[in-house]
């Protein structure tokens, strides 16, 4: 789970750097150093009733207390700090009936999140480098995000150029700390991250008489990092990941008179690390930590009826995940 979670949250306040692509000649090094701390809570809350809509709907709550996004071309380096200490809340209320339409809706919560992309080829380099070091710190804080939904006679419509008609699509994400690291070229990096405070999501539903397919998504991570790269000789990950206290995720769900696949995903996860490197890397050093010290939990309470489709059902409860992938591309 990486946060890819965050494209939804366009709305939310976040920093933006980017350097362009018609800029990469004239600058090819780069420097960035971000530092942030929160000390306030934050809240967002959404309360809505809908009624005989006739278009797609799509909803979002989202509350961020530090939030850093770059975007470089040319040989970069990239420090990030990131230290919040106080509450993080989410909240969707939704009662629909009689709607024509998707409806989408999303509660996501974060502590720190740091998205970095570089293109260190960029200008025609044959010898693109990039130095990322990102620490994200996180104390005391509880991080919730709740979506309740209630609703009936909810009809999904055929997307542009066909495909499986969605009528609902649910997602509460609570997350402490994410990083995001794309890089094309050769790459040095460092993660640190800290989790002593408390991350629960929770989704109430109770839905009767749909359309289309009904996708719900709970998810609760304390620490999160991804590391993609491509084009790439030499690549040096160094990761150390600590979590202190308990991610917990919860669905609760009631639904009947359904024509259409439900699928529901219930994922606690203390540390998570992801490394790509495609195509193949010649040189991939990966030294990685991670010690989980929070209980993690994952419970997902299902009643269905009359339903027309197919039925997935996932409750995943994680304490420490790596994934390497350093296979040569087919």
């Amino acid at each position: 789970m990486s946060l890819s979670m965050l494209r939804l949250l366009g709305a939310a306040s976040v920093l933006v750097i980017a350097c362009a692509p018609a800029a990469f000649a004239q600058a090819k090094v780069n420097k960035v150093n971000n530092s942030q701390s929160n000390w306030a809570e934050t809240r967002a809350t959404i309360n809505a009733n809908l009624s005989k809509v006739t278009e797609d709907v799509s909803m979002t709550s989202a509350s961020i207390a530090n939030s850093f996004s770059a975007s470089l071309g040319g040989n970069s380096t990239v420090n990030n700090f990131q230290d919040s200490w106080k509450n993080g809340s989410a909240n969707l209320n939704i009662k629909a009936n009689d709607t024509l339409g998707s409806l989408t809706a999303t509660a996501a919560t974060i502590g720190n999140s740091a998205s970095i992309e570089i293109d260190a080829l960029a200008g025609g380099s044959t010898s693109g480098n990039s130095v990322v070091k990102s620490t994200q710190l996180t104390h005391l804080g509880k991080f919730t995000s709740n979506l309740n939904i209630e609703g009936s006679n909810i009809s999904g419509t055929t997307p542009d150029g066909g495909g499986p008609v969605t009528a609902i699509s649910g997602t509460a994400a609570a997350i402490a700390n994410s990083l995001s690291v794309n890089v094309k070229g050769d790459l040095n990096a460092t993660n640190t991250q800290y989790f002593n405070g408390d991350v629960r999501s929770t989704i109430n539903a109770k839905l009767n008489d749909v359309t289309g397919d009904v996708t719900l998504t709970s998810a609760a991570i304390a620490n999160s990092a991804s590391f993609e790269t491509t084009d790439s000789k030499v690549v040096n990950i160094s990761n150390t990941q600590m979590a202190g206290y308990d991610p917990t995720a919860l669905t609760n769900l009631q639904l009947g008179k359904v024509v259409g696949d439900v699928s529901v995903t219930t994922a606690a996860i203390s540390n998570s690390l992801s490394v790509s490197t495609l195509p193949a890397t010649a040189s991939l050093n990966v030294n990685t930590n991670q010690q989980n010290r929070a209980y993690t939990e994952a419970t997902a309470n299902i009643n269905l009826g009359d339903v027309t489709g197919s039925v997935s059902a996932t409750s995943a409860a994680i304490g420490n995940s790596v994934s390497i992938n350093n296979l040569p591309k087919f």
